[in-house]
């Protein structure tokens, strides 16, 4: 696999995380909305850097002859994002006192989803150029 597509495909993630960084420091979201932007930030920052990390991990797996390599990548990573996210979640509500910023939990939660259908797109496409390519 190359290391241009891969860089390519970084370069898709970085792209998403400075837009939604954007719309949250600029508080492009509607007012009547109430998400805290420093939620959506963290939230964002956090969910990137996992991704980034586990991308990485998917090429590492990908780049192994055997098949099984990639599938527990998979896996493992889909386990560390949701348990990383889980203690994120709860180390916020116990560090709010109580002031949870429902609204912005739940646009991290849709983060996750467009970080982690992204990366299984980006991830099935470089997929299918290794195959091709064998």
């Amino acid at each position: 696999m190359e290391n241009k597509k891969v860089r390519r495909a970084l370069s898709f993630f970085v792209l998403i995380f400075v837009v939604f960084n954007l719309l949250a420091i600029f508080h492009v979201f509607p007012v009547e909305w109430k998400m805290d932007y420093r939620v959506l930030l963290i939230g964002n920052s956090l969910l990137f850097g996992v991704t980034y990390v586990s991308f990485l991990l998917h090429i590492k797996g990908l780049r192994n002859p055997n098949p099984h390599v990639f599938v527990r990548t998979m896996y493992g990573s889909l386990l560390v994002k949701m348990l990383i996210c889980l203690a994120a979640v709860m180390i916020y509500a116990m560090a709010s006192g109580g002031m949870i910023n429902r609204n912005g939990i739940i646009a991290c939660f849709v983060l996750y989803l467009i970080y982690t259908v992204l990366e299984v797109r980006v991830l099935q496409q470089l997929y299918k150029k290794r195959t091709k390519n064998v």
